[in-house]
């Protein structure tokens, strides 16, 4: 069964990277993409009986252009997807988040292969 992975970013360059390292990582993955933040809320709150996302990488923009109560929608929107997010972002960045945000999984920019692949190996398995 493939690793299904959702990236969320408007990036393209990120989402590159993200795509490439992900299929050395994990060979048999499905990635969508979410290139705004409307993309991102319609893709993680869809019911279509689809096995959800194993994981979940979102870029900490998406979080800084409505900060106040991002992480209350997120858990309305899909409440087993909060174990299954990673932000990615600069770590001065995440620092000013709010409590519940910082709680989430967090990739700082930039990040190395070797760590990209423990973050993501431990939160696909469940191992965080």
């Amino acid at each position: 069964m493939p690793t299904k992975v959702l990236i969320a970013s408007e990036d393209m360059e990120v989402h590159q990277l993200l795509c490439d390292v992900l299929e050395i990582n994990f060979r048999n993955v499905k990635i969508e993409k979410a290139l705004s933040t409307q993309s991102f809320w319609t893709k993680l709150s869809s019911a279509d009986g689809e096995k959800p996302w194993n994981l979940i990488f979102l870029c900490l923009d998406y979080i800084t252009e409505e900060p106040d109560g991002f992480f209350e929608r997120l858990k309305a929107a899909n409440p087993e997807a909060l174990e299954k997010v990673i932000i990615t972002g600069y770590a001065s960045d995440f620092e000013v988040c709010d409590e519940d945000i910082r709680k989430l999984h967090f990739l700082p920019k930039p990040f190395s292969l070797d760590k990209f692949e423990e973050i993501a190996k431990a939160v696909r398995n469940g191992n965080v």
